[in-house]
């Protein structure tokens, strides 16, 4: 993989369950980002699947241009907690490495929804993501790649089966 990407693994940035304090387990999962953030060089990208419960995204987030992306091939709305969390996490970097916070409405950080390819089923998301990241990381200019695609062949797909 290309030096200037890091993973964030799934399982650091599980959703908040049934029963929980919300506000305690968004905290947790935030400090998990901070840890894995916390000495970014500058130019480093961090690429993070997540997943709501029921369908998987990936997020694509460079905190010294205070930049997220947000690849959704089912082109769903962000689910509160995910903004939360991305939100606490990078604001929490920022304090740390002494950047200014810059204030938005409803203090959300600016997610950018970029236009990516779309499945066609209900089922292949977890593929998808993973060739959103094959594409990102293997390709010279990979995030340009995923915007200008229109859709992936069967042997594309079949590379991150």
């Amino acid at each position: 993989m290309d030096q200037r990407f890091e993973l964030i693994f799934p399982v650091l940035v599980l959703p908040v369950q049934q029963n929980v304090d919300r506000a305690a387990y968004i905290r947790e999962r935030a400090e998990n980002i901070l840890r894995i953030l916390r000495n970014a060089p500058k130019g480093k990208l961090f690429l993070m699947s997540y997943n709501s419960g029921q369908h998987w995204i990936l997020t694509v987030i460079d905190p010294w241009d205070d930049s997220v992306q947000y690849f959704n091939p089912l082109e769903n709305e962000l689910d509160d907690d995910f903004k939360d969390l991305i939100t606490m996490a990078l604001n929490d970097w920022k304090l740390l490495v002494g950047r200014r916070i810059k204030q938005r409405r409803n203090c959300q950080m600016l997610i950018d929804t970029v236009r990516c390819l779309i499945q066609e089923g209900y089922v292949e998301c977890g593929y998808f993501v993973l060739a959103f990241m094959r594409e990102i990381t293997f390709t010279i200019d990979g995030l340009a790649v995923l915007q200008t695609n229109d859709f992936y062949t069967d042997a594309d797909m079949s590379l991150v089966r």
